[in-house]
């Protein structure tokens, strides 16, 4: 895993100045540190991405920072019912819900795909909305989590105001291991129709590039980054010109 100020280098070289963080990044660096390094580099931080152990001190970082959302994984399910363990999720959960509310900071749930069971029991969106709803947080639309999904446009639709982050990525069909995206564009994600729907529901929030694994890694980040970020940003651009 790159580090953090690796990657302020890497955004820097890229002309990247509104970024997403991940917890166990700033952690490995320690919070005074990360929250130095970013604002040193005059970078605009929308999310942060982190462990259930670290939320308070997220939320915290978030405020300081201006990020206007923090997100987490349901947790596993460990043999509980999905109603079992949604209902401790949101027990746990309850605390720092408080607090974000207090900061101003959208906390918000993720779901993964089904081969992630360690770190969640949330597959979908519909199953991310029903736990959000219960929970009183938003929720992240993961494209790689949901692109499938039946129903999604009407979805998304009636669930507009929970929308705290939509990450924008790719998947090759016939890739069988996690975490592994393509490049945005490379894959057989719908990518546009994705963002279409998004826009044509009225959507405004943030969006972010998420890719990584082995496919990623193999280009090399720089590369792989950039070619998604211009991808994602001609088809918004195009879209939002069109609306």
């Amino acid at each position: 895993m790159q580090p953090l100020p690796d990657d302020i280098a890497m955004w820097r070289e890229l002309g990247v100045d509104h970024v997403g963080l991940i917890s166990p990044k700033i952690e490995a660096v320690g919070w005074d540190t990360a929250r130095a390094l970013v604002t040193d580099a005059g970078l605009r931080v929308s999310n942060i991405s982190i462990e259930q152990h670290a939320v308070m001190e997220s939320l915290e970082l978030a405020a300081a920072l201006g990020a206007g959302s923090v997100y987490l994984c349901s947790g596993a399910a460990t043999g509980r019912t999905w109603e079992d363990a949604a209902a401790a999720f949101c027990e746990q959960i309850a605390p720092a819900t408080v607090l974000a509310r207090d900061l101003g900071v959208t906390l918000a749930v993720e779901p993964t795909n089904p081969l992630r069971s360690d770190v969640s029991f949330v597959y979908s969106l519909r199953d991310a909305v029903h736990l959000a709803r219960a929970a009183g947080i938003g929720v992240v639309l993961d494209f790689y989590s949901c692109w499938y999904e039946r129903g999604l446009e009407q979805l998304v639709r009636d669930n507009l105001e929970l929308l705290a982050l939509v990450q924008i990525c790719d998947f090759s069909i016939g890739t069988f291991d996690t975490p592994n995206r393509s490049v945005i564009g490379d894959g057989d994600i719908p990518v546009e129709r994705l963002l279409q729907m998004l826009i044509d529901a009225g959507y405004d929030g943030a969006f972010d590039v998420e890719i990584l694994g082995p496919k990623i890694e193999a280009e090399g980040y720089l590369s792989a980054i950039r070619r998604s970020v211009e991808h994602a940003t001609e088809i918004l651009d195009r879209l939002c010109a069109e609306d």
